[in-house]
């Protein structure tokens, strides 16, 4: 079963910014703990959480790669979101680190107004450093539906650990919009389907899990106020005959949403999605990451 279809039956059953990115020196270790792919298990609470981890072969210069955080989406796990994204083969090609953290219960789930699953998220950050090699100005989020969700969540409360984020046809709720309170701009690109049937495009009902859910370009005028834009001045900009992105001006961080007009709820270019009616979208992961190098945390 694919992505899509996969995290499609599940939830329904159920402007400047940072400045620029710098290498920083890598130890002997560093290296020698690239081309793995591991799990890693670390105590929230009286529960053992655990991600995925998977390391690229050692940079050139001998630098300290990036890490991305990638959140799979509701009833799904760590290696369906590798599969289904193809982010470990682009942490490869582009030299980064991925971790695909997996989430709580049964189906697995996310926390997206609570504290539990952002505690689990500085806890894996903290048992990271101490394992593997990674620049800690350069770590970034990403995830799918609940997963994109979870990414917006630590853009929130963990600004100060977060560089820059990416949700892809995220789940966007009242509730946990409106608590968040990051202590400084984040950098935010964001890609949603104009014909998505779970999570709507314009917000409202959802299927499912979700009574209610904040449309895509609501949300994303949300996170331009916090980052100091002009959320009057959108800026729209066709990429393709299918796509068009929204940016915003004045911003101290940007922010882009990526609009796909024949998309439903699905990961834009994955492996698993290809068909004659996407074959002019962008490819999701690929953008994601070009976007996402682009910003490194300050002073750090």
């Amino acid at each position: 079963m694919t992505l899509r279809f996969a995290l499609l039956a599940a939830l329904v059953l159920g402007c400047g910014s940072a400045s620029a990115p710098t290498d920083r020196p890598a130890s002997a270790a560093c290296a020698a703990d690239r081309a793995a792919t591991r799990t890693v298990t670390v105590d929230v609470g009286d529960r053992a959480r655990s991600a995925l981890v998977h390391a690229p072969e050692a940079a050139e210069g001998g630098s300290a790669p990036p890490l991305v955080l990638a959140f799979h989406g509701f009833a799904s796990s760590p290696d369906d979101m590798a599969a289904g994204t193809g982010l470990s083969t682009k942490a490869d090609e582009a030299g980064f680190v991925v971790v695909y953290p997996a989430g709580a219960g049964t189906p697995a789930a996310w926390e997206l107004v609570g504290e539990t699953d952002t505690d689990f998220v500085a806890a894996l950050l903290a048992a990271l450093e101490s394992q593997i090699c990674f620049d800690p100005s350069r770590v970034y989020a990403t995830g799918f539906s609940m997963g994109g969700g979870m990414a917006g969540m630590v853009a929130c409360r963990l600004a100060d650990r977060i560089a820059a984020v990416a949700p892809v046809s995220g789940v966007h709720l009242t509730d946990a919009t409106a608590r968040c309170r990051p202590t400084r701009p984040v950098p935010v690109v964001t890609f949603h389907g104009v014909l998505d049937e779970v999570l709507p495009y314009e917000g409202g009902p959802a299927p499912g899990r979700y009574p209610k859910v904040i449309g895509a370009e609501a949300w994303a005028v949300t996170w331009a106020g916090r980052n100091g834009c002009d959320a009057d001045a959108k800026a729209v900009e066709r990429v393709s005959g299918t796509v068009d992105r929204l940016s915003w001006t004045g911003c101290e961080a940007p922010v882009e949403l990526y609009r796909i007009t024949n998309r439903g709820h699905s990961w834009p270019g994955s492996p698993f999605d290809a068909s004659p009616e996407t074959v002019d979208d962008l490819p999701a992961t690929t953008v994601l990451w070009e976007f996402l190098a682009r910003h490194a945390l300050p002073g750090r």
